[in-house]
């Protein structure tokens, strides 16, 4: 069984070709995406495949990410294929003001994840699992990832979440409960990620990236990492944490970008494999892992690593490096 579980959305990513807006573009074409998916899949790059709960349509496009998931070594024991259609992710050009993503197909499909389907099995096997905020869009998907992951803590897991706010998902007059829920979830959590755009869907209102990922603090997890793109990211930890109270600022590397679909869940990837195989005591850990003060520094770097080696290709998931190439960029980038 799978040391890691993972839980949400697998779904279609078209991806545009060059064009000043969607409606110039000539056409698309279609990589497997889903943050929770592609942290899956970064997740097995980067060590062992976790497991994963997900859910998929019986269309052809359900096929071929279950084929795809299959091909990078992840068992399909935990997921669903239910009858409608997948979801697909209508990606904006680069340099488009507004929206990033268009989501088109149903929500039922790929966000409505049931309580009762929580993975038991793998959820005793594991000792981290991490979930994402999309699937808590949705009203059942709003039961099912607060109850995995209080459940997970229940049994001494580590959980992760990442806040990861799509407005554009949530229905109308459900914008207090998907606040509400996020809020919870964060909670729950031990180590909470979340973007500087995000920061509207935790309800607080700092504009200051350290003071933002304090304020998440008090809300009860061990860490918060905020990731600034460009700028790399910023990760503060509690006292109370293995980790001990203290701040990390990492600004990122440089490099040349030809694609950012999921640059963040690269970096979360990352700091996920990292962290978890220091916290084993792993012989597969990052060779430059660290116990003590400066592990959750060292993770933070190998998540930058892993997210700028990311967007040197086309595509979210497609583009994710192994454990090799990022442990060879870093020992270039020092």
């Amino acid at each position: 069984m799978s040391d890691i579980l993972v839980a949400g959305e697998t779904l279609i990513d078209f991806l545009p070709e060059p064009g000043e807006t969607l409606r110039e573009v000539d056409g698309f074409s279609h990589r497997p995406g889903g943050a929770p998916a592609n942290v899956a899949v970064g997740v097995a790059r980067l060590g062992e495949p976790p497991a994963f709960w997900t859910r998929l349509g019986d269309d052809p496009f359900g096929d071929f990410l279950r084929e795809t998931l299959v091909a990078e070594g992840i068992s399909t024991d935990h997921v669903e294929r239910v009858t409608g259609n997948t979801t697909l992710g209508v990606v904006s050009p680069p340099g488009v003001d507004g929206r990033r993503f268009r989501f088109y197909g149903s929500g039922d499909v790929t966000f409505g994840f049931e309580p009762s389907a929580i993975p038991a099995d793998a959820l005793e096997a594991c000792s981290w699992v991490h979930l994402a905020g999309v699937a808590l869009t949705h009203p059942r998907g709003r039961a099912a990832m607060p109850a995995l992951a209080t459940q997970a803590s229940e049994r001494g897991c580590t959980v992760s979440f990442d806040v990861n706010y799509r407005p554009d998902l949530i229905a109308a007059g459900d914008e207090e409960a998907v606040s509400t829920a996020i809020r919870e979830t964060v909670a729950a959590s031990d180590v909470v990620l979340c973007s500087d755009e995000e920061v509207a869907a935790t309800g607080l209102s700092s504009n200051e990236d350290e003071q933002l990922a304090r304020d998440l603090l008090a809300l009860g997890p061990d860490a918060v990492v905020v990731t600034l793109g460009t700028a790399g990211a910023l990760a503060a930890t509690s006292a109370a944490s293995p980790w001990g109270e203290r701040t990390v600022r990492h600004a990122g590397f440089e490099v040349d970008a030809v694609d950012a679909t999921g640059a963040g869940d690269a970096f979360t990837a990352g700091l996920i494999a990292h962290l978890s195989a220091v916290d084993a005591g792993d012989a597969a850990a990052p060779s430059d892992a660290a116990d003590g003060d400066s592990a959750f520094d060292d993770a933070v770097a190998f998540a930058n690593a892993t997210a700028a080696l990311s967007v040197q290709d086309l595509g979210g998931m497609s583009a994710l490096p192994s454990r090799d190439q990022v442990e060879a960029f870093l020992a270039e980038r020092r």
